[in-house]
This record gives structure tokens, C-alpha cells and sequence, in this order.
């Protein structure tokens, strides 16, 4: 009887655990099974998130692809200070960043997300790094219609003048006379190339012969709105605060070399035999769809009227004749020894009737 009571006692304590703690028991009943396997059967691992690097912005972040006009302002406050034209000369505005980054902004007293802009990440330091930081890599590229625009500037002519397309000037030689009662008039390149004032930056190499070219061998290339907004600040699309009309997210960041490719380097634009309609030597120019692949190349026998015509000058002739003497010798009329040391191009044979010879590996 009293082995019956306490059989009965422990069966109705296993009967009470079992419903108001069924985590106890495993699928047998015993209790060391389901601790066990609740271990196994615990909450899932946490998913951790990536790590972001906010002192790096990206616009190919999908949040950061929203129209430009969203955090970009045209103009920018600061304007004045720096542009002589209302334009884009700083970064957005802490109201473009906080609506989306507050957290990153109070998260400490020097936040990671203030270096893309400070050069101090701290709220008491104002100063901004320079824009745009030349030292960062370019995360846009420019669709620019030359074809369009060259068209358009032909076309920009008083009325009493003829319009002369830039396409049909290719094949010209050279313009017509401009003291002509009645002659064509050209509103060429130089409305936007013009002749440049800047030191030309040296090569990662340095200069080829230590000869530096002078300012005026270049001519300019746009390198702000200052010549766009002329046409394109509200009447002409893409107009000023349609940033997309123009910059293209790059497929990757780039840092532009800052140095045009020159196979002429001795060549210069201010010469005052070289003063003349762009068109007239930079013939492929004027085939140009855009500014992808775009080379400002002069072909060799533009060159010939002036540099290898008999009874005049014959520098190429001549520098030919000089290879046929010695295979070590430099054609540095119009070029560096970088350049030219190679074989000349079959080009230079053409123009002065020789047959093209391979002289140097």
C-alpha cells in the first residue's frame, strides 16, 4: 500500500511537469534528452549585417541615386566667393546628409561620415576640403554631343553672314580669306577651347628631354559649367539643375591623368603660321559623335603644304633621309625622343613618295 501511494505521487508529478514544462522532456522523456536538443533547436544564428564605411560616399549606392537635385543645389551659397557665374563650387548641405544619416552624425564627437567633406571630422571644424578634391577619384564621366554642339556654333552666325557647317569645313584645306567683302564668317572651337593659361601638369615619368611645354602649346578644354551655362543654366536642355543631362555614373571610380596625349609635343598653337580656322588641321575632330574615344589627331599631310613641299621645306624628307644615315637617329623636329625614336609611321613615307621601312624593333 505504501509503495502504491508513492508510485502514484511520482507519476502525478510527472504528469504536472509534463504540461507546465514540456521543455523538460525529450521526445523519449527523458530529461536530459531535451536539453540536449533544445540546444540544437535554439534561436537562429544572427544575420550580421555588412560593415559600411561612411567616410567612403559612393554615388553608386542605390540610395544615393536619387535625382542630383535632391542634395545638389544650383547655385550653391558660396558662389560668389569663388565663380564668377551662379554655379555648383561646394558640397551639399548638412540637410542633404542628416534626413537619411542622422544616426551616423551623433554617433561620436569625431563621426566617420563628416570626413568626406571636412578635413577634420569634428562638428567644431568647418573647413571643407576643396571641391571638387582633386586627390579623389572621378565617379562620373561627361556624354558630351560634339556633333551637336560644333553644329550649333557654325550655325550661331549674324545674319548678313553664310553659315558654314563644321563637318563641310573638313575638307577644306584652309578657309577663305577673312578680309573678303562678304566671306564666311566662323564661330569655331575656341568659343570653347581656348588658348590655355595653366601650367601644363608633367607626366607621372616627368617631362621627355626635360623640355616643358609652353603655356600657349595646348589649347583649353572646358573645365567647369563656364562655358555650358552660358546656353544651358535654364533655357537649353539639360538645363542647371539637371545634372543627369550631362554626368554619367562611370562604371568605375577613375583619376583622370590630367595630361592630353601629344605625339608632337614641339608643336605650338600660337605660331602665326598655325593660326587659322581648328578645322582646317584637325580634320577627324569634326567626325566626332562624342567625346568617347575622341582624339584631337592632325593627320601628317595637313602638314606638307608648309613642312614638306618642294622648293620650301622638306623637315620630314629630311629627317627620312637622316634615319636612312643612322638608326639611332631622333626625329625631334616635332617630337620628344620618347616619341621619336620609334619608326616613323607609313604616313610620313606616303607624303614624301618612299616606300615605308621598318628600321628599328
Amino acid at each position: 500500500m505504501k509503495r502504491y501511494t508513492i508510485t502514484a505521487f511520482v507519476l502525478a508529478l510527472v504528469v504536472f511537469f509534463s504540461f507546465s514544462s514540456p521543455e523538460w522532456f525529450s521526445e523519449s522523456g527523458s530529461v536530459a534528452g531535451q536539453r540536449r536538443g533544445s540546444r540544437r533547436s535554439g534561436k537562429s544564428r544572427a544575420v550580421r549585417k555588412p560593415v559600411i564605411d561612411y567616410s567612403q560616399f559612393s554615388h553608386a549606392t542605390r540610395e544615393h541615386q536619387a535625382s542630383c537635385k535632391t542634395c545638389h543645389k544650383t547655385p550653391t551659397s558660396n558662389w560668389r566667393k569663388v565663380a564668377d557665374f551662379p554655379d555648383v563650387a561646394d558640397f551639399p548641405d548638412h540637410e542633404a546628409c542628416v534626413r537619411c544619416h542622422r544616426p551616423q552624425f551623433f554617433k561620436s564627437a569625431q563621426p566617420a561620415i563628416c570626413s568626406n567633406c571636412h578635413r577634420r571630422a569634428s562638428p567644431r571644424d568647418e573647413a571643407r576640403f576643396e571641391f571638387r578634391n582633386p586627390d579623389w577619384p572621378r565617379q562620373f564621366g561627361i556624354e558630351f554631343p560634339h556633333d551637336k554642339h560644333q553644329d550649333v556654333i557654325a550655325r550661331a552666325q549674324p545674319p548678313v553672314t553664310q553659315t558654314v557647317s563644321l563637318r563641310r569645313m573638313a575638307h577644306a584645306v584652309r578657309p577663305p580669306p577673312q578680309s573678303q567683302t562678304n566671306s564666311l564668317q566662323y564661330n569655331n572651337c575656341e568659343i570653347c577651347h581656348s588658348t590655355n593659361a595653366k601650367p601644363p601638369v608633367a607626366p607621372v615619368a616627368g617631362w621627355a628631354d626635360a623640355f616643358v611645354p609652353a603655356l600657349n602649346l595646348f589649347k583649353a578644354s572646358p573645365e567647369s559649367h563656364a562655358s555650358c551655362f552660358n546656353c544651358h543654366w535654364k533655357s537649353a536642355e539639360p538645363v542647371k539643375d539637371n545634372c543627369a543631362g550631362c554626368h554619367k555614373l562611370a562604371a568605375a571610380p577613375y583619376q583622370p591623368t590630367g595630361v592630353p596625349e601629344r605625339k608632337s609635343m614641339r608643336f605650338t598653337h600660337a605660331r602665326e603660321q598655325h593660326v587659322k580656322e581648328c578645322t582646317a588641321c584637325h580634320i577627324n575632330i569634326t567626325k566626332a559623335a562624342s567625346l568617347k574615344g575622341l582624339k584631337p589627331d592632325v593627320p601628317i599631310s595637313t602638314c606638307t603644304e608648309c613642312h614638306n613641299k618642294e622648293g620650301l621645306r622638306l623637315d620630314v624628307s629630311g629627317e627620312l633621309a637622316a634615319l636612312d644615315k643612322s638608326r639611332d637617329f631622333n626625329c625631334i623636329y616635332c617630337h620628344t625622343s620618347d616619341v621619336g625614336r620609334r619608326n616613323p609611321p607609313s604616313s610620313h613615307y606616303l607624303i614624301s613618295g618612299r616606300p615605308p621601312l621598318k628600321l628599328r624593333e
